[in-house]
């Protein structure tokens, strides 16, 4: 509603006209009324009001000088003048302050009225202006922060192409505002179990930490680009050279404001993980992977709350030394469909991990992708996993970069391991078969030209020719030379359908070496020779 002030010396008038109207119909309240000018000046800087009905000889101020002071600091709010005075200066004084109208006593209600209307319309026609351009700059700030965080985002995802453009035309596309001096991207990441994640905190607190760190920063720097993604904050800052120092003591300090904050929440963490400084666009890439590092270390230390890069050590011996005595007892489990032999592989694994991670902080990375490519590797073959490689592989290290715990890793790798097993145990029947016997399908369908037998395809499966040779027969129905064959032939029909292959091309692009035995095995589960059904089907693509 809009808000209203009434100043009259005579206490009576105040009252006839707050009880004259309706003011409900106006869409307006009376917040307040005043008997005198310096008290009414008070009011307006106190309630700010929309109109303020004002008397013209009053104690204190008079209208008009009460008007040119509101004016001074105020220049929205809207008066309507009463007076028992007809004089013209008083007019002309009111008319210099914008008034909307210049009223007489005694009050006529229909007037004052009539008068309210018309202000009630201008009110709301400048109230649904200012929203309209509220609105506009809202959205204008959205898409400028928009354009910002495209900066940090073709950054992390290695657009590094970006980083060929000069400062001023990297100011201009992303609207920044880059200067000579130092270059480091840094991410303030919030580590929680998930009972937190469910809502039990309070997100407002984690805003205001990063709205904290960001203010912080930009008393410092430059410039700073923020972009918030899932539970990191990732800082784009430019500073001096000499500014260095200083930067670091202030991360050190806010480190450990926003981890008192915090110490309520149980394994709730607050870390920062910071890249290396540079000087010039081509090193940005270097502190990009140093940050990345950092991030991926960070659960080595539970207990430390800020990484820098130089923070990082690795060693190539520790994982062959970890993996090497477990992974065919892992493979064993997978190929067992056995979860728990699985899982308990794992975490002995991460066992032995726990004690070199001071050696090589990324240890307990690197062992999670290896497990990782390992389930990936089998349940693909086994056509479980759909998803190809690099599908897989940035989905499992989000999953990586969001566990807060470096205990939590097991859970997640287990967990992937049941949900694929189950899976395969949710098959139709007429889909389910052995897994060697789908490896061995998909063996088939992959290399059908080459020269495969019933040995290569056992190899590929880990089991032997004879196991091999009865499990198909078991769980398709007919022996394996039979089944390549009926691959091969009708990879050769779509080709008989095109002109540009002639038989001889056709036996050898499905894996036959010998025509003759080409078209015997042809006719035999076709019922006509490849020429028949080539004169038959030229051009068509049924």
């Amino acid at each position: 509603m809009f808000k209203v002030l009434i100043v009259d010396d005579e206490i009576y008038v105040v009252a006839l006209i707050r009880k004259l109207i309706d003011w409900d119909k106006f869409d307006m309240k009376v917040e307040g009324t005043a008997n005198d000018g310096i008290t009414a000046l008070n009011m307006v800087k106190e309630i700010n009001p929309d109109l303020v009905i004002v008397d013209i000889r009053m104690p204190g101020y008079d209208g008009i000088s009460f008007m040119d002071k509101v004016r001074e600091f105020n220049t929205n709010v809207r008066f309507i003048v009463i007076s028992g005075h007809k004089q013209f200066d008083y007019a002309k004084g009111a008319m210099r302050n914008n008034v909307e109208d210049y009223l007489l006593k005694p009050i006529n209600k229909e007037e004052l009225e009539s008068v309210l209307g018309n202000v009630h319309k201008q009110l709301r026609e400048l109230h649904e202006k200012e929203q309209q351009i509220q609105m506009m700059e809202t959205e204008l700030d959205s898409s400028k922060q928009r354009i910002r965080e495209a900066l940090i985002d073709n950054l992390m995802a290695g657009a590094w192409e970006e980083l060929e453009l000069s400062r001023q035309e990297i100011n201009s596309k992303y609207k920044t505002d880059f200067r000579e001096g130092r270059v480091c991207i840094l991410c303030l990441i919030t580590d929680m179990p998930v009972a937190l994640q469910e809502g039990a905190l309070d997100d407002l607190m984690l805003q205001e930490i990063r709205a904290d760190l960001l203010k912080n920063l930009q008393d410092i720097c430059y410039e700073v680009v923020e972009a918030v993604r899932d539970n990191r904050a990732i800082y784009l800052i430019n500073y001096q050279k000499e500014k260095e120092e200083e930067i670091r003591r202030l991360l050190n300090k806010r480190i450990h404001v926003y981890s008192e904050q915090i110490r309520k929440f149980d394994n709730l963490f607050i870390r920062i993980c910071a890249g290396n400084p540079c000087e010039n666009g081509e090193e940005v890439e270097k502190s990009v992977e140093a940050m990345w590092k950092c991030i991926l270390a960070r659960t080595a230390f539970p207990n430390s709350r800020i990484f820098f890069s130089g923070d990082i050590k690795e060693s190539d011996s520790l994982l062959p030394a970890i993996w090497e005595p477990e992974k065919e007892k892992f493979a064993e489990a997978l190929e067992l469909l056995d979860v728990e032999a699985a899982i308990l592989e794992i975490k002995k694994m991460y066992t032995r991990a726990f004690y070199g991670v001071e050696e090589d902080t990324l240890l307990y990375f690197k062992l999670y992708m290896k497990i990782v490519q390992e389930i990936h590797q089998y349940f693909n073959n086994i056509e479980i996993c759909r998803e190809t490689w690099e599908q897989y592989r940035e989905k499992m290290k989000k999953h990586y970069i969001l566990a807060p715990q470096s205990g939590d890793y097991s859970r997640i790798l287990g967990r992937e391991i049941e949900n694929m097993t189950e899976q395969l145990n949710q098959l139709s029947d007429k889909e389910q078969s052995a897994p060697a016997i789908r490896i061995v399908k998909r063996y088939i369908r992959e290399n059908y030209k080459d020269d495969i037998s019933l040995s290569s395809a056992a190899d590929k499966a880990n089991i032997s020719s004879v196991y091999l040779s009865r499990l198909f027969k078991k769980e398709e129905g007919i022996n394996f030379l039979d089944y390549l064959n009926q691959c091969r032939i009708e990879e050769a029909k779509k080709l008989l359908k095109d002109v540009q292959y002639n038989i001889l091309d056709v036996a050898d692009e499905t894996g036959f070496k010998n025509t003759r035995y080409f078209s015997k095995i042809f006719k035999k589960n076709v019922g006509i020779t490849p020429s028949e059904y080539r004169k038959r089907h030229l051009g068509k693509d049924e």
